[in-house]
């Protein structure tokens, strides 16, 4: 009878428990010791081992063939820790702005093809259920977040959020790649994206996005509300605000613009 292989989430469970068996008492282990550990045969924690050390997560000692955490798990936990920055850096700042402009502010981050809120400050008396929550993730081509950041991003990289398909959520959503490519050199020409509603019925949205000291965009800066409240003239108000705030937090992520 053949040897039944593990499926897939058995194979990332043992996996993640590979990594953790690394302490800072131990860090470093040979493939003995973690097959002992985590009870497993040794030819299966090998080929655990060998898809971790191809991406950087695991280093094998050439010399004494023990096995410790890879520098690609310090770059990770960076990210971690920029998000974790960014978003105790951009409270006080979304408060101030919320209490300006009597709506709801979030600071969101591309991820994949979607835009995910690190925080978002809710003014007292809103419903939170019509701007997101922390958390939440959303198409970022159908968003005024999302397409801040992808406005900005390097063209290789822009160019290929905007390949498609794309799903229309209402029938505003713009779809269309021609048409949201000529969307994104608009808002990089003006500075702030808006979408008015895209993802929901009845909701609008403008976003401003926010550099770091790469000069590079990590996230966005978005005031949202319903449109009886957040009409389009009042986003062309508020925009500018918008702007500085998210320039605000990219100052004090480091961001220095070019001359």
């Amino acid at each position: 009878m053949a040897t039944k292989r593990p499926s897939s989430v058995q194979a990332v469970k043992r996996a993640v428990a590979i990594l953790k068996a690394f302490t800072s008492e131990e860090p470093e282990l040979s493939l003995a010791d973690l097959s002992k550990r985590l009870a497993l045969p040794k030819s299966t924690v090998a080929r655990l081992l060998g898809t971790l050390e191809e991406d950087g997560l695991v280093a094998k000692d050439p010399e004494t063939g023990f096995y410790r955490l890879g520098v690609e798990l310090l770059r990770l936990a960076n990210n971690v820790h920029i998000y974790t920055d960014l978003r105790r850096i951009a409270r006080p700042h979304m408060r101030r702005l919320a209490e300006e402009v009597g709506e709801s502010v979030s600071i969101a981050v591309l991820q994949g093809n979607d835009v995910v809120n690190l925080d978002v400050y809710v003014p007292p008396g809103h419903l939170v259920k019509r701007v997101g929550w922390a958390g939440r993730q959303m198409p970022a081509y159908a968003t005024a977040a999302g397409r801040a950041i992808l406005a900005f991003l390097p063209k290789d990289e822009r160019l290929q959020h905007l390949e498609g398909p794309f799903q229309a959520y209402t029938s505003k959503t713009l779809i269309d790649p021609k048409r949201l490519r000529l969307e994104l050199q608009r808002i990089r020409k003006q500075g702030y994206a808006t979408a008015f509603e895209e993802l929901e019925e009845g909701l609008h949205a403008v976003a401003a996005p926010v550099f770091n000291y790469e000069q590079r965009v990590i996230a966005s800066l978005s005031v949202s509300g319903p449109g009886y409240r957040l009409t389009r003239t009042r986003v062309q108000e508020i925009a500018p605000q918008v702007v500085e705030v998210a320039l605000a937090v990219s100052a004090e992520m480091g961001y220095r613009p070019a001359n």
